[in-house]
């Protein structure tokens, strides 16, 4: 291996690893702020749910990349806490669509505004050019993961 591949395979190590740190402590600090006990599944499906709202359970596990079973069980423990709702299609008597609950709302507001404060972190400490530029090679990243 060259001392130049070498170079570049420990640079993307280094990348996967502060993305994984990231992502960390953006999670663990969300949580703490949030104050809401789920499990990782159930924060996931939460956080898709208020990304898509509508989905349908089989949107949802596909997205998720878990069986529609799991997902199943996450939903049910999710409506009788409060936080999701089913509602039947109209159209299609047999399926329905996942639905923020009461507690949902309140989650997402709670998210909304953790989100807002980390907004303003990253404004006050990086130009808008250096954010535009992550954000670019972040979309990248995205890319070629996906």
């Amino acid at each position: 291996m060259t001392l130049k591949k070498m170079k570049t395979n420990n640079v993307v190590e280094q990348i996967n690893q502060t993305i994984e740190d990231i992502w960390i402590i953006l999670e663990k600090m969300e949580r703490n702020y949030t104050n809401f006990s789920l499990n990782n599944q159930q924060y996931v499906l939460l956080t898709f749910v208020i990304r898509h709202p509508s989905s349908s359970p089989s949107e949802l596990a596909e997205k998720m990349a878990i069986t529609k079973s799991a997902v199943s069980q996450q939903i049910a423990k999710l409506e009788k806490d409060g936080y999701i709702i089913k509602r039947q299609h109209v159209e299609d008597k047999r399926g329905f669509s996942i639905e923020l609950g009461e507690k949902g709302w309140l989650y997402k507001q709670e998210v909304e505004a953790f989100n807002q404060q980390i907004s303003e972190k990253y404004q006050a400490n990086l130009t808008p050019e250096e954010l535009a530029n992550m954000l670019g090679t972040l979309q990248k990243l995205k890319k070629i993961i996906f």
